[in-house]
């Protein structure tokens, strides 16, 4: 793609956010990233893009910028009560502010592996979805997003997204190792659970962009099936304690609930049809 491709992200500042950003400067792109925050404009014009004052919560101040841009990331999401009604709120607005482009703006909306069930076989996006109930939301925005002619629509479902700089661990295990002193895993038989690494996931995102086609789906797994026992093991020699995830759940809210679900997922189609090459680490 040209050098001028105007690019806007929402959630930029964010663990997976500052990822892409990066991915995307390092390969040419113009980014622009929604920051409500002057701690968030700093953070993202050090990785090389430009900011915009805004918040996903108030779209007046911002909405009519989104005619500038080619494409648009959106990777925000707060883990709270209304998170489902802002989205949604937001989606909206986008499709009113482009009702009358000339050319579809290429959205890539973030799905997850939390809108999938239990399924003892390799998940992959022709699956059946079941989403645990506070990410149902999700799947209905890409639903409404789907009718609208000009949104050229195309999704990422990342797996459990981890980082190098946290041992490849998700974020709630070392949460829970350093509140208890243990190792908590929820109590699933057999849980098993698929990782990807954030800087993996931010060339996804970017071949997506590029590559991928209007209207599919594409599913973000590195290690495609981890038991959870290993996981945990990374953190500390010590034996494995598993609790019910009703625990957790009276802990973080009821979005832990995703924790407890064991899925393998496929891969395949990101690495053929994208020349996804993501590193494993299981």
């Amino acid at each position: 793609m040209q050098n001028n491709f105007a690019v806007l992200v929402t959630g930029g500042s964010g663990n997976i956010g500052r990822a892409v950003v990066s991915e995307l400067c390092s390969h040419n792109y113009s980014v622009t990233v929604l920051c409500r925050s002057s701690d968030s404009e700093d953070a993202v014009k050090a990785l090389g893009a430009k900011s915009l004052q805004g918040d996903i919560n108030n779209t007046n101040q911002w909405i009519s910028s989104v005619d500038e841009f080619d494409a648009l990331i959106h990777l925000a999401c707060g883990f709270d009560e209304n998170m489902g009604q802002i989205d949604m709120a937001l989606m909206q607005a986008i499709v009113k502010q482009t009702a009358h482009r000339k050319n579809p703006l290429t959205l890539l909306y973030t799905s997850g592996c939390w809108n999938y069930p239990t399924n003892l076989q390799m998940i992959t996006e022709q699956s059946p979805k079941q989403s645990i109930p506070d990410f149902q939301w999700m799947l209905d925005a890409i639903d409404y997003l789907t009718q609208q002619p000009q949104i050229a629509l195309k999704i990422v479902s990342p797996v459990n997204v981890v980082s190098e700089e946290e041992q490849t661990v998700p974020a709630i295990l070392h949460w829970e190792y350093e509140r208890t002193g243990l190792l908590c895993i929820p109590d699933t038989e057999d849980l098993h659970w698929a990782l990807v690494e954030r800087k993996d996931l931010a060339v996804l995102y970017r071949l997506v962009l590029e590559k991928g086609r209007v209207g599919e789906e594409y599913i973000g797994a590195a290690d495609e099936s981890v038991a959870v026992t290993n996981i945990a093991a990374k953190l500390a020699n010590k034996p494995v304690k598993r609790i019910p995830i009703e625990d957790w759940q009276a802990i973080y809210g009821n979005w832990v609930l995703g924790y407890s679900l064991n899925q393998p997922f496929s891969s395949a189609k990101a690495r053929t049809e994208l020349n996804w090459q993501p590193k494993r680490y299981y």
